[in-house]
């Protein structure tokens, strides 16, 4: 098969395409857990400290610590998906470059059986030819 080194080029090239997309997701994803994880501090700490808006509103910052929570345990999800996502097509590429380098030793070593056969092939018909002359001289 002519094309089965590029195919296996080009499915090592969109392999390591998707791997690096699952690797994006997986660090968007964490990048949303500290987002949410800060924030959740910064609201804890403003609970703590006495503000007499906070007396007004206790509703307000009581439904955004509910929406901070419900995003960070969503992104915390994401995580865990992102992770196994990214571990499986790890295993893919490794799988693929594995089977690539099978294809190209076993290219090479046809290479090399086809070079032998083709070296052992000129000695023959150098001696064929060689006998033939010696036998045009008697």
């Amino acid at each position: 098969m002519t094309g089965s080194r590029t195919d296996y080029a080009r499915l090592l090239r969109l392999q390591r395409a998707v791997k690096a997309s699952r690797e994006r997701e997986l660090a968007v994803a964490k990048n949303r857990v500290a987002i949410a994880e800060k924030e959740l501090e910064e609201l804890l700490r403003l609970m703590s400290d006495a503000s007499p808006v906070l007396d007004l509103f206790p509703d307000v910052v009581a439904r955004r610590i509910d929406k901070t929570m419900d995003e960070k345990a969503d992104a915390e999800r994401v995580v865990s998906e992102s992770g196994d996502h990214v571990l499986r097509e790890k295993r893919k590429l490794e799988t693929i470059e594995n089977r690539h380098a099978e294809h190209r030793a076993s290219e090479l070593r046809d290479s090399e059986a086809a070079a032998q056969s083709e070296t052992i092939d000129q000695r023959v018909a150098q001696a064929l030819s060689a006998s033939s002359k010696i036998g045009k001289l008697r």
